[in-house]
């Protein structure tokens, strides 16, 4: 398996992160459940994220990255959970 350093868009990122979640459904015909596991296989990976007490930590690069990832390739899902809002 490539490691995500090798991807060069987010189509790709998100086609390494099916296969290893065993994903085999057209991006357009995945479950939110499936989206979300997707983009957190990818958040893991990250190397701004890190580990406090057993919980992962993202960093900015990384959700900014996430986001980008996430309004690209699945922008139903993105606007359904208000992803653009500043909190």
């Amino acid at each position: 398996m490539k490691d995500i350093s090798s991807c060069s868009n987010p189509r790709e990122l998100i086609i390494l992160a099916k296969e290893a979640c065993s994903i085999t459904k057209l991006n357009s015909e995945m479950t939110d459940d499936e989206i979300r596991a997707t983009i957190y296989w990818i958040f893991e990976r990250l190397p701004d994220t890190t580990w406090k007490d057993g919980k992962m930590v993202p960093g900015k690069a990384g959700i900014n990255l996430m986001l980008f990832v996430t309004m690209s390739e699945f922008p139903e899902f993105y606007q359904k959970y208000g992803l653009s809002q500043f909190n």
